[in-house]
C-alpha cells in the first residue's frame, strides 16, 4: 500500500508539474486551436497552411515572397511552396518586382481577397469557442498577457 500511496503521490506531483507548465498549457491550447481551425478551414474550402498566407496578403498585398515569410516567421522553402500553393489554387498570382529583377510580388487575386474576406469570422467562431469558459474581461487579460509574453505590440 505504501507503494502505491507513492506511485499516486509522484503521479499527482509530476501531473501538477505538467499541468502548471506555462510551455505544456500554450502547446495543449495551440494543438486544439489548430485542430478546431483546421476543421473550420477545411468545410471553408481553405486549406490550413495557407490561411496564414491569406491572412497577411490581404492586409499587405503586394510583397514579396521574402517579406511575406518573414512577417509570418516561416523559412523560404515553407514561404515558397506556399505561395506555389496559394498560385495553383487560383489564390494569389506572382507578377516582378519592378524594383529587382530576381524577385517576384506577391498578389491576391479576386478569389484570393474572396476567400481572404471570408476568414475572419472564422477567426472569431474559433476563438470564442476556445476562449469561451472565460469572461470578456478574462478574454482581454489573456490576449493582453500573451501579446506582452511574445513580445508584440497590443493594439
Amino acid at each position: 500500500m505504501v507503494r502505491g500511496t507513492f506511485l499516486m503521490t509522484q503521479s499527482s506531483k509530476a501531473q501538477a508539474m505538467r499541468e502548471g507548465s506555462f510551455g505544456f498549457l500554450v502547446q495543449t491550447i495551440a494543438r486544439s486551436l489548430d485542430a478546431k481551425m483546421k476543421t473550420e478551414l477545411k468545410e471553408a474550402g481553405i486549406d490550413f497552411k495557407l490561411f496564414p498566407n491569406l491572412r497577411m496578403l490581404a492586409e499587405e498585398d503586394g510583397i514579396n515572397q521574402r517579406k511575406l515569410g518573414e512577417r509570418l516567421n516561416f523559412p523560404e522553402y515553407f514561404t515558397s511552396r506556399n505561395v506555389d500553393a496559394l498560385v495553383e489554387a487560383g489564390f494569389a498570382e506572382r507578377r516582378p518586382d519592378p524594383d529587382s529583377r530576381r524577385s517576384f510580388l506577391i498578389f491576391l487575386t479576386d478569389a484570393g481577397r474572396a476567400k481572404a474576406e471570408s476568414l475572419p469570422p472564422i477567426i472569431k467562431r474559433v476563438n470564442d469557442e476556445v476562449l469561451g469558459d472565460l469572461t470578456a474581461s478574462e478574454q482581454t487579460q489573456v490576449v493582453d498577457l500573451l501579446q506582452k509574453v511574445a513580445g508584440v505590440a497590443s493594439t
